[in-house]
């Protein structure tokens, strides 16, 4: 028969329990060594690896703001950093890579409030934020990297505004101020050269100079017209060497200007993608479908060669943001075709490292989140990741 519990039969069950629980206690005291003390947390502050040609910055304007630093030698393309930054903020890198440079917009309230405008300077091995640099104001556009451009010599930063009219705002970088404005009327973006001197593009079919003195104004001195903007305009992502002035004007349809920047702009005659690599010269009509070049970031220079790399689709006139099926490396002295690089995959930006063994990195179409290495001399794909980006820049550009 089932017998109810008694206290007292539940007081002889607890005290075996304390009982049992005493003994655990005594054979850990006395059967097992002590356990070791934990270390002392030590702080620390870790450092990216030492500076190389083949370090590549991927910014994502959208989104995250984040700018990722890749290692392009990694066979998974390994992320060593990345570098906060603004929704639609603009990136740009000192000759070396040893100082990064956004050029952001900040409201008080996230998306309104009081507005700030800044040049933020991050040192391109701690990635620690080195200065906050006001700015009057700053175009916030759709990327491009001519938004922003620095001196060669990395004394001078160059933001393009518009607001209300067209100017660049010219930064000292070393003393953390604005040193001028600079008027350009009609004209948009920046091309640096030299230790003073940026060149803009204007609507009329002109290239405009400007040099900033030590003191005083600086003013915009502009050329002859020499592209029919409202015929065959130059892409907005053509290319400055900012250590000679060397430029290279690419039209839509695929015509290079060469220009030599100094106090004046000097342009050359005009030479044509399509007739150097054997092809019909590609014209302007809407339904002329031939090869084009076309993208975000179409095109890139190895400056040591004077090779440019062009990111190219077929497709009718007016088809200049469509994506890269290939990418043609071009002699620019010769006017002659060295390689045709057809891509695993479309692209929408291209960049080169600038060391003797190039790297050519192309990000994925559009938003597909895609970023692949060639080797920029034999067009071999060497490696890729999935990795969101719209820009993407190399050391020594």
């Amino acid at each position: 028969m089932h017998q109810p519990w008694s206290a007292n039969k539940w007081g002889r069950r607890a005290g075996w329990r304390k009982a049992l629980g005493l003994a655990a206690l005594l054979c850990l005291a006395g059967g097992s060594p002590a356990a070791p003390p934990l270390p002392i947390e030590q702080s620390d502050t870790a450092v990216l690896p030492p500076l190389n040609p083949h370090r590549y910055f991927l910014f994502n304007a959208f989104g995250s703001g984040l700018t990722t630093i890749i290692d392009g030698d990694d066979a998974q393309l390994k992320t060593i950093g990345t570098v906060p930054g603004a929704w639609n903020a603009m990136l740009s890198l000192s000759r070396t890579g040893d100082k990064i440079y956004l050029s952001e917009t900040y409201w008080s309230h996230g998306n309104r409030g009081d507005r700030a405008d800044m040049l933020s300077i991050y040192d391109g091995t701690s990635l620690k934020l080195e200065r906050e640099i006001p700015l009057p104001g700053r175009l916030i556009v759709n990327p491009k990297v001519q938004q922003m451009a620095i001196s060669d010599d990395g004394q001078l930063g160059y933001v393009y505004d518009m607001m209300p009219a067209s100017a660049v705002h010219v930064v000292d970088l070393a003393q953390g101020k604005l040193l001028t404005s600079v008027d350009i009327p009609g004209c948009a973006l920046v091309h640096a050269y030299g230790p003073r001197s940026f060149a803009t593009v204007c609507g009329d079919g002109t290239i405009g100079t400007v040099t900033v003195p030590a003191s005083g104004s600086a003013k915009a001195v502009f050329s002859a017209p020499f592209f029919k903007p409202d015929h065959d305009p130059v892409f907005d992502q053509s290319l400055v060497d900012r250590s000679t002035g060397e430029g290279w004007l690419m039209t839509y349809s695929g015509h290079v200007f060469p220009v030599r920047l100094g106090a004046t702009a000097t342009i050359g005659k005009p030479w044509s993608i399509t007739a150097a690599a054997g092809l019909p010269d590609s014209g302007t009509g809407v339904q002329e479908l031939a090869w084009r070049p076309g993208g975000q970031q179409v095109l890139a220079v190895h400056r040591a060669t004077r090779r440019l790399y062009v990111l190219m689709h077929t497709g009718n006139y007016w088809t200049q943001k469509a994506d890269g099926t290939e990418v043609w490396v071009l002699d620019s002295a010769r006017h002659t075709l060295v390689r045709r690089i057809k891509l695993e995959a479309p692209g929408h930006g291209i960049a080169v490292s600038q060391d003797g063994k190039p790297l050519l990195y192309v990000i994925g179409s559009a938003w597909a989140g895609t970023i692949d290495v060639y080797d920029a001399t034999s067009g071999e794909k060497l490696r890729g990741r999935k990795l969101r980006g719209i820009i993407g820049l190399a050391p020594g550009q």
